[in-house]
């Protein structure tokens, strides 16, 4: 009478192991009741409101900047 192959044996594990790992993720997930009704977000008070962006700051304030620093260069060139 001969043994049984290790590699036999390993295979039965391996597919025993797949069967019990696919029988777990088989069953019905439970669903989420429609009922939960997430809290509204209330709107802020003006106070805690940022302020309007200045006018110089429009479209940005970098591109601001820039046109402020311009016109002083233009204006510091033409004098002279």
């Amino acid at each position: 009478m001969q043994k049984p192959s290790n590699n036999w044996l390993q295979r039965v594990a391996m597919l025993s192991v797949l069967v019990v790992l696919l029988s777990g993720s088989s069953c019905a997930s439970q669903q989420l009741s429609s009922a939960v009704v997430t809290p509204a977000i209330p709107s802020l008070p003006s106070s805690a409101r940022q302020p309007k962006a200045p006018p110089e700051c429009e479209p940005t304030c970098s591109a601001g900047s820039e046109r402020l620093f311009d016109s002083m260069l233009q204006s510091l060139t033409s004098e002279e």
